[in-house]
């Protein structure tokens, strides 16, 4: 199967859901499902998913992943390059 993120969000809604409810925003392919950006994601930064919420835009599919309060939003972001 192809890649599942495809690229990080960085709006200023999402900067204020990653700074204040710890979650992170993606551009996701189309054909993955919650199951699979769970596990992308706790395999890619090592860190533990607690709930997944999908939105189907005109643009694509855009997965909202909120993260276990023992691993930092902030800091996943600065590593993946989205400050």
């Amino acid at each position: 199967m192809e890649d599942i993120i495809i690229k990080p969000i960085a709006t200023e809604k999402t900067m204020l859901q990653l700074e204040k409810e710890n979650k992170l925003s993606f551009i996701v392919n189309k054909k993955s499902r919650k199951g699979d950006i769970k596990k992308e994601v706790e395999e890619k930064f090592s860190v533990k998913v607690t709930d997944v919420n999908i939105i189907i835009t005109k643009n694509g599919k855009k997965a909202v992943v909120t993260l276990s309060k023992e691993f930092s939003a902030d800091e996943i972001a600065g590593r993946i390059g989205i400050f």
